[in-house]
C-alpha cells in the first residue's frame, strides 16, 4: 500500500514540474536579445516623451565638499534620431551658458543604461579626468587631475514612467540619484538656467554672513553656508562643527515656481523631507510632503544688530537716490535735496557705520564748489521688543552749520530717532537690504543697503 502511495505521489511531481517547464516557456516566449531591444525602445521612447526636454537635476558624487559634492543643473533634450542637446550654466562652464550636442544610446548592461556615447562638452565635463580651473588659484591650486569632478556619463534608469512626469537616474560607477523632471514647452533654455541662476544666488548670497533657518514643527535646525549649495543644516543651538551635517541642494523652477530639493531625503525633528516649494508672499520654502516643515530667511533684527559691530563684521549700510523708501521719507529727502540744491549743495550718499559702544554714525556726503564733504551725526542705540532706539546724539562743528542751513536735515535725523521696527528690505534670504520703520510713523521707512 506504501509502495502505490509512494508511486502516485511521484507522477504527481512529475506532472507538476511539467507543468511549471511549460510556465516557463510562456514566460520567457522570446529571446533575451528581444527583449532586451524592446526595453531599449521603450526607454528611448520614454526619454523623448517629453517635447521639451528634461531639467537634470546631476549630483556627480556622495560627497559633501564642492565642487565633488555640489549639483549641477543640466537640461536635457533628447530627439529619436538619438541625438542630444545638453546645456549649462555654472562654474564649470565659466560661469556662462554653455550647449553642445551628441548622440546617446538606451543600452543593456543588467537593466537600462543612458549612455551619453559620443563626446559631449556639457555631459562628459563630469567625468573628465582633468583638473577643474575654476577651483584653484595659484595660491590654491586644488589640482583635480587624474579624477576631475568624478562623475559619470551612464546612468541606470531607475523609474520611468508612461506620462513623462519625472524619471529618475542613478549614475553607472557613483551610485548617484539623478531627477529630471520636464522642462515646459516654449521655455528657452539659457532664459530658463539664468534665471534660476540668479533666483539662487539673491536667495543665497556670498556676501553677506547670514544663515537660514529649517523648521521642523517645534525643532528649529540651522541651515549655514547655503550659498555654494552645500548647507550645514544643525540644530539651531548645537555646536556647528561638532553637529555638521551636509546636505547639497539645487533650484529648479516650472512655471513661477521654484523649487528647492536637496540630494538626500533625511529627517529632521519628526519629518522627513527633500523638496520644499517658495512662497514668495511668505517668504519661506514649504515642504512639499509637510506644511510644517519650512525654511526661513535670518531674522532681521539679529542680522542687524550683528553686522552694526565693526569689530567683528566690518560692513555699513547706505542710502542712495536709487534705493526704495516710503513716500513720507522720500518727500524728506526731496526737501533736502532741494534746500541744497538752492544754494548750489549736491547731496550725495548716506551711510549709517558701525560705532564703539552701541553707537552708529549717520554719515551725510555732499559736494559744494566741485568738491566734497562728508558730515557726522552720532547716534546711541538700545534694544527695544521690536527693534532698536535711536538717540541722537549731536554731531562737529561742521554738521551743526549744515543743521543751521537746512532745516530738512534736522527733520531727517528727528525722523529717524526714536523706536524703529527692523525688516527685510526685499527677502529675509538676502538682508543685504535692511528696512528701518518708524515706530511712531509707520509710513516714514526707508531701505539701506549693506556694503563692505
Amino acid at each position: 500500500m506504501n509502495k502505490i502511495i509512494s508511486m502516485a505521489f511521484l507522477c504527481a511531481a512529475a506532472m507538476s514540474f511539467t507543468a511549471c517547464v511549460n510556465e516557463e516557456d510562456d514566460l520567457f516566449d522570446k529571446s533575451a536579445a528581444e527583449r532586451l531591444n524592446e526595453a531599449s525602445e521603450l526607454y528611448s521612447k520614454r526619454l523623448c516623451a517629453s517635447p521639451n526636454g528634461w531639467a537634470v537635476q546631476l549630483y556627480p558624487t556622495k560627497e559633501d565638499k564642492a565642487p565633488y559634492g555640489n549639483g549641477y543643473l543640466l537640461l536635457f533634450r533628447f530627439h529619436e534620431n538619438k541625438s542630444v542637446d545638453a546645456s549649462m550654466y555654472n562654474a564649470l562652464s565659466n560661469n556662462t551658458y554653455m550647449s553642445a550636442s551628441s548622440t546617446w544610446d538606451v543600452i543593456t548592461d543588467n537593466g537600462p543604461v543612458l549612455s551619453f556615447n559620443t563626446g559631449n562638452s556639457v555631459v562628459h565635463t563630469f567625468s573628465d579626468p582633468e583638473d577643474v580651473p575654476s577651483t584653484g588659484s595659484d595660491l590654491d591650486p586644488n589640482d583635480e587631475t587624474g579624477t576631475g569632478i568624478g562623475g559619470d556619463f551612464e546612468f541606470i534608469i531607475v523609474d520611468a514612467p508612461e506620462d513623462a512626469s519625472y524619471m529618475m537616474l542613478k549614475g553607472k560607477k557613483r551610485g548617484t540619484y539623478n531627477l529630471l523632471t520636464p522642462v515646459e514647452e516654449g521655455v528657452d533654455y539659457e532664459a530658463y538656467l539664468t534665471d534660476v541662476r540668479n533666483f539662487q544666488n539673491s536667495t543665497f548670497p556670498s556676501d553677506a554672513p547670514t544663515f537660514d533657518v529649517l523648521h521642523a514643527g517645534d525643532v528649529l535646525y540651522k541651515m549655514a553656508d547655503a550659498n555654494d549649495g552645500i548647507p550645514n543644516i544643525f540644530e539651531y543651538d548645537k555646536d556647528q562643527i561638532i553637529n555638521e551635517s551636509f546636505n547639497p541642494f539645487l533650484i529648479t523652477k516650472l512655471g513661477d515656481d521654484y523649487y528647492l530639493r536637496f540630494r538626500d531625503s533625511k529627517t529632521y525633528g519628526d519629518y522627513t523631507v527633500q523638496e520644499f516649494k517658495y512662497d514668495k508672499e511668505k517668504d519661506i520654502f514649504v515642504s512639499t510632503d509637510n506644511a510644517e516643515c519650512y525654511i526661513s530667511g535670518d531674522d532681521p533684527l539679529r542680522f542687524f544688530k550683528q553686522t552694526i559691530h565693526a569689530d567683528k563684521y566690518p560692513y555699513y549700510f547706505q542710502w542712495t537716490a536709487a534705493t526704495e523708501s516710503s513716500a513720507a521719507y522720500a518727500n524728506m529727502m526731496t526737501n533736502l535735496e532741494s534746500q541744497m540744491t538752492n544754494v548750489k549743495y549736491t547731496l550725495g550718499n548716506l551711510q549709517l557705520k558701525p560705532g564703539e559702544n552701541n553707537s552708529m554714525v549717520f554719515k551725510v556726503f555732499y559736494k559744494y564748489n566741485r568738491r566734497n564733504y562728508s558730515a557726522d551725526f552720532n547716534f546711541s542705540y538700545t534694544e527695544s521688543e521690536n527693534g532698536l532706539t535711536l538717540t541722537y546724539n549731536g554731531t562737529s562743528s561742521t554738521g551743526s552749520a549744515l543743521l543751521t542751513a537746512f532745516p530738512a536735515l534736522q527733520t531727517l535725523i528727528d525722523a529717524m530717532s526714536g523706536n524703529v521696527s527692523v525688516a527685510a528690505g526685499k527677502s529675509a534670504f538676502n538682508l543685504r537690504t535692511i528696512r528701518l520703520i518708524s515706530d511712531a510713523n509707520p509710513e516714514v521707512w526707508y531701505n539701506i543697503e549693506m556694503k563692505s
